[in-house]
């Protein structure tokens, strides 16, 4: 018998683990995809493995690609010319 809703122990992960993992679209992106492995890893050896850890850090993945300006901020520049095109933004040169 589960003590909560598999939605509510996400989402309360997700928001424990957000402070962690960098303010930048960069350092966050790093981040999880780091804490991404370390949790793929303990999936295939059986230890250590939290199913709800797992799913909150895939939700922070999806929530880090699917909003990048609003991380990134509004006076970034893109890193690539296809990442410029992507955003519609002129690349600004250092």
């Amino acid at each position: 018998m589960r003590s909560e809703e598999p939605e509510v122990a996400i989402a309360a992960r997700a928001a424990a683990l957000r402070p962690f993992i960098g303010t930048t679209a960069e350092e966050r992106r790093t981040a999880l995809l780091r804490l991404l492995r370390q949790e793929r890893r303990a999936s295939r050896s059986g230890h250590g493995y939290d199913a709800s850890r797992h799913a909150a850090l895939r939700r922070l993945m999806a929530e880090t690609q699917a909003a990048p300006d609003r991380l990134r901020g509004p006076g970034a520049t893109a890193h690539n010319e296809k990442a410029a095109r992507a955003t519609g933004r002129p690349r600004q040169l250092r």
